[in-house]
């Protein structure tokens, strides 16, 4: 499978441009996946079959070195779906607090993943900013920033660690006593 380019939207780049003559950027701020399997084409506003969206949890941007941004976003909701479309949204340059579509990776008859209830994803997307006007976007972090998650599982693994320690510890305690004995 060749790698998938990232459909501008016309919304998008409208937002963008009209951010960029007001003085400011335009806000990266969400990402979605869908189930619809699709040529994407600039007039798209939305996904044609959203399922999940959520927002960005953390950025990688190297400044001046290259056009690439990589978002990432966390999908841990409990829904099962096939993932064929990828959806990533910047908010409005009017400060409504509408998402609009910048772009969308999908392909005809592919399936980019898998989502089951169990199962959380953590989706690191590169898009490539070279089509847009530059320094024009910067990414907003939602709440749930990756250097800050700790998830349930970290948790409970950190828990059974130390506690395999202590035992391992408490285990050669005995040892020394039994030697000296």
């Amino acid at each position: 499978m060749s790698a998938l380019t990232l459909q501008f939207t016309q919304a998008g780049l409208d937002a963008l441009l009209s951010a960029t003559q007001r003085g400011f950027k335009g806000k990266i701020s969400h990402m979605a996946f869908g189930d619809a399997a699709y040529t994407p084409n600039k007039t798209q506003t939305a996904l044609k079959g959203e399922k999940e969206r959520v927002a960005i949890v953390d950025t990688d941007y190297s400044d001046g070195e290259t056009s690439d941004l990589k978002i990432a976003a966390k999908f841990d909701a409990p829904l099962e779906y096939a993932i064929r479309e990828i959806g990533v949204y910047i908010e409005s340059p009017d400060d409504t607090g509408e998402l609009i579509l910048l772009g969308v990776y999908s392909q005809p008859d592919t399936t980019l993943g898998y989502r089951t209830p169990d199962v959380k994803v953590l989706q690191w997307l590169t898009l490539s900013l070279a089509q847009i006007p530059s320094d024009s976007v910067e990414v907003n972090v939602g709440v749930d920033n990756l250097n800050i998650i700790v998830d349930r599982e970290l948790a409970d693994m950190a828990l059974v660690q130390l506690n395999t320690m202590q035992r391992q510890i408490q285990q050669e305690l005995r040892l020394v006593a039994l030697e000296q004995a």
